[in-house]
């Protein structure tokens, strides 16, 4: 492509040709991509209100702008809702003879509609079989829209091999030339025996019926077909057309003689197979059938037989000859069949010489996807219903034939339905995959599923200040160039065209190539953070157009005007002015992972208020206000100022910082923004408070080591002993000290006197640090324990009168040992005994007299009471053996 700009252009009426003969690169570019916007700015001049602009119907049929000019609703032109194409919508029921009301403009030329001119109709699809026509025609009138009458048609012929019918103007005709805004009303009564076509067309959201086509030709041959449209809606009895859904019906039949009273109508719901027949209850209560002829009334009985159903006329009423209509509630719960296809209603009743008629109702075999659309390579669903019984297959293709390769699945049917998943394939630059479906009756659907752009990234990750390759497939013709591209909803591209028309710029916009794939780079802006970012492409919206104001423009540049002619015979040469309107719409869209630059923490664990070296790479220098906008712990900023920190010439930074008193326990993320927008992350490991003591145990009196750490660096911190609670209750300040530049402590301490013996106490650790928001209290404790005071006794056993030792450890120290107490004797020494300084004693005692046995040693000391068990025995046996062993 030739990228240079226009630099001068004018368009004019033949604008393709100018752009056909111009050897201009640039030119050449403009009209391949722009040939649609420049249709939109022609349709627009039309629009405008111009005079002399013809309406479309007939050749020169009336002006656009005639006073008494209407459509076939009754809105004058140029008033809002009129219709330019002039369609004429007529229902009518399949299969009958009815009314048909044509209406077309007349050419304003009387040459064309004249007398001995022809009107020829063709009416495809009607049955003209049994048509006849009066000469003159009585079947047949000819009237205008402002209530003339003009003489019927001398004779009327049929061509039932093209359903034609020519209709020849009679000597007496008079050509309505005087009125531009007259149309043309063809009336054909139902007494011409023109039948109506039978399958229903044209209804249910359906854009086309039967369309009626009319030519007038002069005497002398001289044709000029009516473009008004005549559609011709054939109604469907059924509510919907979808297979095997629950309807309302409405059959439109006749009675060509009287139904009476307690006779029986009979509707014949069957069809060729059981997928092909109507779906029917078992009961149907009479109220959800409404029989409608002279009068309307519910039937006496219905009866639900097999595939029929027997509608009973109730006493005292008659269905009279002619039409007459049959509703059913979709409460009577009668389904469509599974199977798609015509199917025929039949109506009948016993009364002699009545003639059944038939009802054709239309069901549609659909096949839909989900999600209608995608990227390529996603799964959709693919599900089809009205399919005839067995196996459909589906395949891909352009030719509705199944090539080698080309089969995608092969799935049964269940009641006419069927369902596949399916991955979406195709070539590359496709708007749409088609898929196709063939039953076991050879019977071919198809269904598409919408190809949305698609794109992937290299890198897969990037971080802020990196390029960012971006490809995308199935990038369609008709999003143009690429408009913009925002990652995290920060721009990273945009094309700015100046103008429309001579004025766009070409430089620097992306476009896709053949194969709908586009390929380009952007830098990642700043202030997008880090994490999953939405990537989003943008393409222009449509045009935006400007007002004339008594011919002239206003408020544009001149290289934005744009010569247009509404291509007949204007000779104003009044000019319509459009631009491109940057109004753009995602059209594409997926997340990116974007990156922080790495940071490396030195020591990876500190505590509060401890200084931590930060270091990293591939910032920028250069800032107006310094290197570095922002230090962050825990998104807490630093408390040094960060525009004291400087970036190296090859993109290293290191900064010195203390971490911050509101730093959590456990990790923090640590953020670096360089003044370019370029982020670096890191992770911060603050400890949670600790204290240990060594021993963990020790009598009172004794000294233990408290070692503390995860403190605040630098902070006075006290210690207490007692049961962990306040200080008023009773615990007991052991120490106080300062912890050093990375929070840790080691301090002596005494296990206090008042210590209970043989329960477990509790050694706090408190630090009280202010701080903006107020006083933090950092507390850790760790555990004591006393050991129980015990007594042992010496021998192993007694007997009265022996003496005994009798030694005590871990009690209250320089404590009076009283009382001592043995088998509930006072046994205390004297003089009194104390503890020595380690909480030990040893005394000697006789055993005085007591029975054997086991007796209970009590001790006490200070209020710690210790209790012992000792043997007490009978002395040993002494003396000559003779006395000792008597016979």
């Amino acid at each position: 492509q030739n990228n240079k700009p226009i630099t001068s252009m004018t368009f004019v009426p033949e604008v393709s040709n100018w752009l056909a003969k111009t050897g201009h690169a640039t030119a050449q570019h403009f009209a391949a991509r722009y040939s649609r916007i420049l249709g939109f700015a022609l349709a627009l001049a039309a629009a405008l209100p111009i005079a002399n602009v013809i309406s479309p119907p007939g050749v020169g049929a009336h002006r656009c702008d005639a006073v008494t000019h209407q459509d076939f609703a009754g809105t004058p032109c140029g008033e809002s809702g009129h219709d330019n194409s002039h369609e004429n919508v007529i229902e009518v029921d399949g299969g009958r003879n009815r009314q048909l009301e044509l209406r077309t403009y007349l050419p304003s030329n009387g040459k064309v509609l004249s007398t001995n001119g022809r009107i020829t109709i063709v009416l495809a699809g009607f049955d003209l079989s049994n048509a006849e026509f009066d000469a003159p025609s009585t079947e047949i009138e000819l009237s205008g829209s402002n209530d003339t009458d003009f003489a019927n048609p001398s004779s009327v012929t049929k061509d039932v091999a093209t359903d034609k019918l020519e209709l020849v103007l009679g000597p007496n005709f008079v050509s309505p030339v005087g009125d531009p805004g007259e149309y043309l009303t063809i009336t054909i009564s139902e007494d011409s025996g023109i039948l109506t076509p039978e399958t229903p067309r044209g209804f249910d959201g359906e854009a086309e019926g039967y369309a009626v086509k009319i030519t007038f030709l002069d005497s002398g041959g001289q044709s000029a077909v009516a473009t008004d449209k005549n559609i011709v809606v054939v109604k469907n009895p059924v509510s919907s057309t979808v297979p095997g859904a629950t309807v309302r019906m409405e059959l439109e039949t006749y009675a060509n003689s009287e139904i009476g009273s307690n006779e029986e109508i009979i509707l014949d719901f069957s069809g060729p197979s059981e997928d092909a027949s109507f779906g029917l209850p078992t009961t149907i209560t009479p109220s959800r059938i409404k029989i409608r002829s002279a009068t309307a009334f519910d039937p006496a009985d219905v009866l639900v037989q097999g595939d029929r159903v027997i509608l009973t006329v109730p006493d005292n009423k008659t269905v009279t000859p002619g039409d007459f209509t049959i509703s059913i509630s979709q409460l009577a719960r009668i389904r469509n069949p599974f199977a798609a296809g015509n199917r025929v209603i039949t109506v009948t009743t016993f009364v002699p010489d009545y003639e059944p008629d038939e009802i054709t109702a239309v069901i549609r075999r659909t096949t839909s996807v989900s999600p209608l659309e995608g990227p390529r390579g996603s799964e959709f669903t693919l599900e089809g219903k009205g399919y005839a019984q067995g196996t459909v297959t589906v395949f891909d293709g352009d030719d509705m034939v199944i090539h080698p390769g080309e089969t995608l699945a092969s799935v049964k049917t269940s009641r006419g339905s069927f369902t596949a998943k399916l991955e979406v394939r195709g070539e590359l630059g496709d708007p749409r995959y088609k898929v196709w479906t063939r039953d076991s009756n050879g019977a071919i659907h198809f269904a598409e599923f919408e190809i949305r752009s698609s794109m992937v990234f290299q890198p897969a990750t990037v971080s802020v200040g990196g390029m960012l390759k971006i490809v995308i497939s199935d990038w369609a013709d008709g999003h143009q160039e690429v408009a913009a591209v925002q990652i995290g909803g920060v721009d990273a591209y945009t094309a700015t065209p100046i103008e429309y028309g001579q004025c766009f710029g070409y430089e620097g916009l992306y476009f896709a190539d053949n194969s709908g794939m586009v390929s380009f780079e952007v830098k990642v802006p700043e202030g997008v953070p880090p994490g999953e970012q939405t990537v989003a492409v943008y393409g222009h919206g449509g045009l935006e157009h400007y007002d004339v104001n008594d011919g002239l423009i206003t408020g544009l540049q001149p290289c934005a005007d744009v010569m247009l002619s509404n291509g007949r015979g204007n000779a104003t040469g009044r000019k319509v002015t459009a631009k491109v309107k940057v109004e753009p719409f995602a059209l594409v869209e997926k997340t990116v992972e974007i990156e922080a630059q790495a940071l490396t923490l030195s020591p990876g664990s500190a505590v509060r208020g401890q200084r931590v070296t930060i270091s990293g790479s591939g910032f920028a220098a250069g800032g107006s206000e310094g290197d570095i906008v922002e230090v962050s712990i825990n998104g807490s900023p630093v408390p040094e100022n960060p525009e004291q920190f400087e970036v190296s010439h090859n993109g290293d930074v290191a900064v010195t910082v203390s971490v911050p008193m509101d730093a959590r326990t456990g990790e923090n993320e640590v953020r670096v923004e360089g003044w370019d927008g370029t982020l670096g992350t890191g992770t911060l490991t603050v400890p949670e408070p600790a204290i240990a003591l060594d021993p963990p145990g020790g009598q009172r009196g004794t000294q233990a080591t408290v070692t503390g750490s995860g403190f605040v660096a630098t902070g006075f911190f006290r210690l207490a002993y007692g049961d962990g609670g306040d200080l008023d209750t009773g615990d007991e300040y052991v120490g106080f000290g300062q912890t050093d530049a990375k929070g840790n402590f080691e301090l002596l301490i005494r296990v206090p006197l008042t210590a209970g013996i043989g329960r477990s106490h509790v050694v706090t650790a408190v630090m009280e640090i202010e701080s903006g928001a107020g006083p933090t209290t950092y507390n850790a404790v760790a555990d004591h324990l006393p050991p129980t005071g015990t007594i042992a006794t010496s021998p192993e056993w007694v007997s009265p009168g022996d003496l005994m030792t009798i030694r005590g450890e871990n009690l209250p120290p320089y404590a009076l040992v009283r009382p001592v107490e043995f088998a509930g004797r006072d046994i205390t020494p004297v003089p009194n005994i104390s503890t020595s300084r380690a909480g030990s004693f040893e005394i000697e005692i006789k055993v005085p007299p007591m029975e054997l046995g086991d007796q209970t040693l009590r001790v006490e000391v200070s209020g710690v009471v210790v209790t012992h068990i000792v043997e007490v025995t009978s002395p040993p046996l002494s003396g000559p053996p003779a006395s000792v062993f008597r016979e």
